[in-house]
């Protein structure tokens, strides 16, 4: 335990301390936290070819309590920040692994910045969440079975106006596929949705409807009375739009 102590006390910061846990596993106290003032929750544990560091899954959990919802996009964010911080994320837990016990401070000190930058993920005002939400329903149809059917620039010439949905997927019937997350985005899709309907071309058209949409109720209302399929949110998004396009 003492090696352990002045490993990571010299490569990293002498004031750290060390609180025995239990048989060779200790909680390294970093005098960093979270923004509610919790500590970082991270164990070091010793086995039998090294040494491993982990949050337990603290850190994702801590996120929970923050109602935070993991879209395609911030999954996408949280895993390039596991992979630059050079650490694993398994089934909830951050986590290291070195094997010799020089290397614990190293490791340490990618686990603190990995935790704290996936921690700082609160942060996504509301406009910005906003603002990636188109991105995200474009990067949850290009993992889902329909992404060989998807085109994501398609315009659609209707006489002298143009159709513009945020996806357009073949099949039998074309499904046009429009996201809102603001109230320009509900007056926009409206029109497109009017324009598809009088086209004279048979297109199926699908509205998804952010969780917090900044939208009035008299649009909210005029978009879910006008789109074929209205969906709120993005949980069931891909699902719903397999079954309408194979209906």
């Amino acid at each position: 335990m003492e090696s352990i102590i002045n490993a990571i006390k010299e490569s990293i910061c002498s004031s750290y301390d060390i609180e025995e846990l239990g048989s060779e596993e200790y909680m390294v106290h970093t005098d960093k936290y979270f923004d509610d003032g919790d500590e970082l929750h991270i164990v070091l544990k010793k086995e039998k070819e090294g040494y491993e560091l982990t949050d337990e899954g603290h850190t994702l959990m801590w996120l929970s309590y923050e109602e935070y919802n993991f879209t395609p996009l911030r999954e996408a964010l949280r895993d390039a920040i596991i992979e630059q911080n050079q650490v694993r994320l398994d089934n909830g837990r951050i986590h290291t692994f070195v094997k010799e016990i020089t290397k614990i401070g190293e490791a340490l000190s990618s686990m603190e910045q990995a935790i704290l930058q996936i921690a700082g993920m609160r942060h996504l005002s509301r406009s910005n969440v906003a603002n990636t939400f188109l991105d995200d329903i474009k990067a949850s149809y290009q993992n889902s079975s329909l992404s060989t059917k998807c085109d994501f620039r398609k315009k659609i010439q209707s006489g002298e106006d143009t159709i513009e949905p945020d996806v357009f997927i073949e099949g039998k019937t074309p499904v046009l596929v429009f996201g809102v997350n603001n109230s320009e985005r509900a007056k926009e899709t409206f029109i497109n949705l009017i324009f598809a309907r009088n086209s004279g071309k048979p297109y199926k058209t699908i509205v998804v409807i952010a969780d917090e949409a900044d939208i009035s109720k008299k649009d909210h209302k005029r978009l879910i009375n006008t789109a074929d399929r209205p969906i709120e949110g993005l949980e069931n998004m891909v699902k719903i739009t397999e079954d309408y396009v194979n209906a």
